[in-house]
């Protein structure tokens, strides 16, 4: 499995996966308009290129064979969507393709994510799940992260509370 780090290059792959994997995981249990209007801003080309400008944040893929099987997005503070500790490192998306989940995919980017925030000098890092999202919360719950604290996300026309995890590193 290869881990690349994207810059502005890679802004189709990430808008083309990002809507894929999002729009799977989450299409069923939202409307269809909905979801075409969170994917439409969310996965904007334009903007997924001015994430990647930030220096603060940062995106990778997952390659297997020459194909992009997942991808995750970290921040560092005061790139965060909420907490904004400059000791901490905030996963703010992490996707992998149907077809590919079940292979530890996912805790290899766990991993490498806590690598990241070991070398910069952070003591834990910290993501948002949906409460809907039972297999997401069960895998990070498997992979060491513990509940601290909720917010809300905006889907739409709705709002939906997000569990906040986070996991201690050495």
């Amino acid at each position: 499995m290869e881990i690349l780090k994207c810059d502005e290059s890679f802004t189709e792959t990430l808008v083309a996966i990002g809507k894929k994997t999002y729009f799977d995981t989450f299409g069923s249990m939202n409307t269809e308009e909905t979801m075409r209007r969170y994917l439409e801003e969310a996965f904007n080309p334009e903007r997924i290129r001015q994430e990647l400008k930030n220096p603060i944040s940062q995106f990778y893929l997952l390659c297997e064979n020459q194909k992009t099987v997942a991808y995750f997005k970290i921040n560092f503070a005061p790139a965060q969507t909420d907490i904004n500790d400059p000791e901490s490192l905030e996963l703010e998306r992490i996707y992998v393709i149907k077809g590919f989940k079940g292979r530890g995919i996912g805790r290899l980017m766990i991993e490498k994510t806590e690598e990241i925030a070991r070398n910069a000098g952070c003591r834990y890092i910290w993501l948002g799940v949906w409460e809907k999202n039972k297999s997401a919360i069960a895998f990070y719950k498997r992979n060491g992260f513990i509940r601290f604290n909720e917010h809300f996300f905006r889907m739409g026309d709705e709002l939906q509370k997000d569990y906040l995890l986070r996991k201690d590193i050495n």
